[in-house]
């Protein structure tokens, strides 16, 4: 199945979990050379991960479980 024929709540899901995945990545550090200052770019990621929370909040009821384990923004 391809991402676009996945139902909008698949892909907003999808793409939450990528950017959880990305701001750990980066709260480890580097895996080589010195340390680096990622915090904008973290700030970025969790701005976007709040816009698609937000547009996961506000989609029809049918798209909308009530109980969702993964709602909490990554700190």
């Amino acid at each position: 199945m391809s991402e676009s024929d996945k139902p909008l709540r698949q892909q907003i899901d999808d793409a939450m979990a990528a950017i959880r995945t990305q701001i750990e990545r980066l709260r480890e550090g580097p895996t080589m050379g010195g340390p680096s200052d990622d915090r904008s770019v973290i700030a970025d990621l969790q701005a976007e991960y709040q816009a698609l929370a937000d547009v996961r909040t506000n989609l029809p009821p049918h798209d909308h479980p009530s109980d969702d384990p993964d709602d909490a923004t990554p700190a």
